[in-house]
């Protein structure tokens, strides 16, 4: 029953490795991201900084006087932070659907038109969905990312789909013709997860270099507008 118990949550849980593969990113985000037509404002607790699209930046309430070297380098940063963000929800989203549809088909090749699978198999694409627009959303040209749900996205997965899987088994776990259906959920785990690793994986380090590349150009900014400060 325990082996059984497990593939059946191999199954509901192999999308959830879009935000879960075990190499975690060595950068953690410490600070909110929004971004509109009038600025970008990127804020934790110790810095404030706000870029207008010609350059010009304010940083912890003070207009900085900047040199047009760095005045070039803040534009190009905002305007990589409009194109980067909204790209990476797009393409976060659209590889969820890819693998949820992926299993949606296999599922239905094996088992038939199982909906009680079905639904649990979009219920926890629906939470992930919601998930992902918690650390990151574009809604009528406006783009927000929060640090916190980001670097708990992964957590947050696994907890909803343990939580969905427990339901199934201490709910419906018979209407799943379970025992009848071993082989055909066997099948699935291997093929589909064989066939996702490779993408899902290439896509973890994508995010993680989008992400590593943005810290990286936030805190030299933020170096050298303390050092025009001071200066």
């Amino acid at each position: 029953m325990n082996m059984l118990k497990k593939l059946i949550l191999i199954a509901l849980l192999l999308p959830i490795t879009v935000f879960a593969a075990k190499k975690e990113c060595g950068i953690k985000p410490s600070y909110d991201i929004t971004i509109n037509r009038e600025s970008v404002h990127i804020f934790d607790k110790k810095n404030d900084l706000i870029i207008i699209p010609n350059g010009n930046v304010i940083l912890n309430k003070e207009t900085i006087s900047l040199n047009p070297s760095l005045q070039k380098e803040l534009i190009q940063f905002q305007q990589d932070l409009r194109q980067q963000l909204p790209l990476l929800e797009q393409q976060s989203l659209s590889l969820l659907t890819e693998v949820k549809e992926t299993f949606e088909k296999a599922i239905k090749n094996q088992l038939g038109d199982d909906n009680e699978l079905k639904s649990e198999l979009n219920k926890l694409y629906k939470r992930l969905v919601k998930l992902l627009h918690a650390s990151i959303i574009t809604e009528n040209g406006n783009t927000r990312f929060s640090y916190r749900h980001f670097n708990n996205i992964k957590k947050d997965g696994e907890d909803i789909g343990q939580r969905i899987f427990y339901n199934v088994v201490g709910g419906s776990i018979l209407h799943f013709e379970f025992f009848k259906n071993y082989g055909a959920i066997k099948q699935i785990s291997k093929n589909e997860w064989k066939a996702q690793k490779p993408k899902l994986k290439a896509f973890d380090a994508h995010i993680c270099s989008v992400i590593t590349d943005i810290d990286a150009q936030y805190k030299q900014i933020l170096s050298q507008l303390n050092q025009s400060i001071h200066n």
